[in-house]
């Protein structure tokens, strides 16, 4: 008797695992532990500015990435800030407050960054 559609092989246990992995790292609070003030809308920094921590940075490339629960849960991505908006004594890991545009693909892009407090060395 054929099998159905739907019937296959059960995925691995290595599969399971590191597709929960993923999950729990898909969001920036999983993957940066959240707190309160974690990449929300600024409420000091005025209409459409956003606090949130740089998650990379690339020298060689000339851009990073901000991770910011705010922007993320509008845009599903992280943001991308090239480095001649960051001021430069950034540094992965620093809480920054920057405006969302959006560029020709229609991802969120930041501008007027500035840095709220550095990350430790």
């Amino acid at each position: 008797m054929p099998s159905s559609a739907s019937e296959g092989p059960a995925p691995s246990a290595d599969a399971a695992a590191a597709a929960a992995q993923a999950a729990a790292y898909s969001t920036p609070a999983a993957a940066y532990g959240a707190s309160p003030s974690f990449g929300v809308p600024s409420s000091s920094g005025g209409p459409g500015m956003y606090d949130g921590t740089l998650k990379s940075l690339s020298e060689k490339n000339g851009y990073g990435f901000i991770v910011c629960e705010g922007t993320f849960s509008q845009y599903k991505r992280d943001v991308y800030v090239g480095q001649q908006d960051l001021p430069e004594s950034a540094k992965v890991g620093d809480i920054l407050r920057f405006e969302v545009s959006l560029n020709a693909k229609n991802h969120p892009k930041a501008s007027k960054v500035t840095i709220l407090s550095s990350a430790s060395s």
